[in-house]
């Protein structure tokens, strides 16, 4: 079995396999992060933007469907510099 790695989407601890993208957990998970250009089983390209999630710890918001989990993460879905964006 292939480890895992544990983490935080709106302050809940989620485990996630290696390679998946934040926009993948997220939906599996029930939680709701919008997207235009993504589409399973297509390489992701993040060209709309729509999927922008803020990473705690980073600068910059970064697109959901082409950043991968890692270990530790804390993603933020929903917040004013999201709706403002």
């Amino acid at each position: 079995m292939a480890e895992k790695v544990k983490l935080r989407i709106d302050g809940e601890v989620i485990a996630a396999a290696p390679g998946q993208s934040i926009l993948e957990v997220a939906r599996a998970n029930d939680k709701y992060i919008p997207a235009l250009c993504y589409m399973e089983g297509l390489s992701a390209v993040g060209a709309c933007r729509l999927c922008m999630v803020e990473v705690a710890g980073v600068s910059r918001l970064l697109p959901a469907c082409t950043t991968p989990v890692a270990e530790g993460l804390a993603v933020t879905t929903s917040s004013k510099q999201l709706q403002s964006y």
